[in-house]
């Protein structure tokens, strides 16, 4: 059995093929980058999931035994969540599978900003080990030409964040774009 709720299409980075996906929002919080068309169907409208469902979900993978040693949180930016709700999360996944080896997210620059290295650093504390950054170019103009609503300084700056909170950082460029 495989209980878990997803809204269709779901994506993750190549490296997290071994990864259960847990799916914590539906879409992209930001969703206005004109190259990316990975959330733009109706029903991924952004949306985050109700701490009851994903708490329904864990516990169902644990009493039926599901073997999770790696979970991607899933949809395109989890961290647009409010530390609170994700340290609940964490603690969630640390309370039904105390033996994840990681835990990792897609990440936006710009949802970084409310966030303190104390917080990320507590947020590793609980596994979340690794941060997927699309940061797509470091030319500004290009950032603007493709809507992308960051610059090379706030994701400079996020990236900064996150290494200070000594979290693994994945980046992503477009080579082409």
């Amino acid at each position: 059995m495989y209980p878990l709720n997803y809204i269709e299409p779901v994506f993750r980075p190549p490296s997290e093929w071994k990864s259960l996906i847990l799916q914590i929002t539906n879409g992209c919080s930001y969703n206005k980058c004109t190259f990316c068309d990975m959330y733009k169907d109706e029903q991924k409208r952004f949306k985050p999931k109700a701490l009851e469902e994903i708490e329904a979900e864990l516990k169902s993978l644990a009493e039926n035994n599901y073997p999770v040693s790696r979970i991607f949180l899933a949809d395109g930016d989890a961290m647009s969540l409010s530390f609170r709700r994700l340290k609940e999360i964490l603690l969630l996944i640390n309370q039904y599978f105390p033996k994840v080896s990681r835990i990792s997210s897609y990440c936006l620059p710009r949802n970084l900003l409310k966030k303190s290295v104390a917080e990320l650093s507590e947020l590793r504390e609980l596994g979340l080990k690794i941060m997927y950054i699309g940061c797509e170019s470091g030319d500004d103009e290009l950032l603007r030409l493709i809507n992308k609503g960051e610059n090379y300084e706030s994701s400079l700056s996020a990236l900064q964040k996150i290494k200070a909170a000594d979290i693994k950082r994945s980046v992503m460029i477009l080579n082409g774009l």
